[in-house]
């Protein structure tokens, strides 16, 4: 039984990985057995420098698509072997170049008979295999460059976690949570005001009452955030009192939060959705920004006087893409 074949797309990491070791293993032995002192990937490398009188580390890891680190333990193992060195750049004194040593060009003539016969044999194992795999492989390749790996991987977890948040509408007996979530991120960054306990302490009278919501995120059963949305008149609704439990953050809470607000107030007639926030919540505003809020300057009539440094940020109900 072979597991990692049977695993599939979720083993194509191992996979690769897999092949790599079983082609580089031979590809020692063939060296050793042909008393050549060459390790395998040491090749791409050596072959761009054979092709070169000197290039930089800088170069090197563009052309190759190897981080720089790698071609710096690259480098330093062929220069132990006395097949590569790193010499100055006559026009920049800062860089430095790297080239094959005399005896580097020499060994050119063993390894090409010995690079033949692996291509042939290469292709020959292509050809049993009976499949287009190097134009699929650069169309892999192709592909993960365009878009890694880790993007497409986080876009699903983010649509997941987001699917996973349920939005749920004030009742009494939620008041603590909004409450005690809001006491704890005020405290974390700045201080409780008076315009803050006011709503704090009477969500219903506040916020509900003037025609606004009051919303909570609960999340595999836990209450885990919260936010108001305040009615200032029938055209701007303000987001405000928004918080995230700390082990919920980073798990979409927010956003469902925000969004939730968002429909609840373009549902309600709304031509813009304001929210005070400060410089110092980098995670907050980079949300505000990705759902499409903008900075306004000036003095805001809707705007509470904190103490805190704020800062104003709109968004065009109008002229928002759904």
């Amino acid at each position: 039984m072979d597991l990692i074949r049977q695993l599939g797309t979720l083993a194509i990491a191992s996979r690769f990985r897999r092949l790599t070791e079983w082609l580089y293993k031979d590809g020692r032995r063939i060296y050793q057995e042909q008393s050549v002192d060459f390790e395998p990937r040491w090749f791409p490398l050596f072959h761009l420098l054979k092709e070169s009188d000197a290039v930089s580390v800088t170069v090197a890891a563009q052309e190759l698509g190897f981080s720089h680190p790698r071609i710096n333990q690259i480098a330093g193992e062929m220069s132990r072997r006395g097949l590569l060195e790193s010499i100055g750049d006559k026009k920049d004194d800062r860089k430095r170049l790297l080239r094959l040593t005399k005896k580097g060009k020499a060994a050119i003539s063993t390894l090409k008979p010995v690079w033949s016969d692996i291509q042939a044999a290469a292709d020959e194992v292509l050809t049993e295999a009976g499949a287009d795999f190097l134009p699929a492989l650069g169309r892999f390749e192709d592909a993960l460059n365009e878009t890694g790996m880790h993007e497409r991987v986080m876009r699903r977890i983010k649509r997941r976690q987001l699917d996973e948040v349920e939005i749920i509408d004030y009742k009494p007996q939620f008041k603590r949570y909004f409450r005690s979530l809001n006491r704890q991120w005020l405290q974390e960054y700045f201080t409780v005001e008076k315009p803050d306990e006011q709503i704090l302490s009477d969500p219903y009278g506040k916020v509900i009452k003037p025609g606004g919501s009051v919303l909570f995120a609960r999340l595999k059963g836990k209450i885990v955030g919260t936010a108001a949305l305040l009615k200032h008149n029938d055209h701007i609704y303000e987001l405000t009192k928004m918080a995230v439990a700390r082990k919920a953050r980073g798990q979409q809470v927010g956003r469902k939060l925000a969004l939730a607000a968002i429909k609840r107030s373009k549902k309600a007639g709304a031509e813009k959705v304001v929210l005070l926030t400060s410089p110092r919540l980098t995670a907050a505003n980079s949300l505000y920004r990705s759902l499409g809020f903008v900075k306004v300057s000036g003095a805001q009539p809707w705007a509470t006087e904190y103490g805190r440094e704020s800062t104003a940020m709109s968004l065009n109900l109008k002229t928002r893409k759904p």
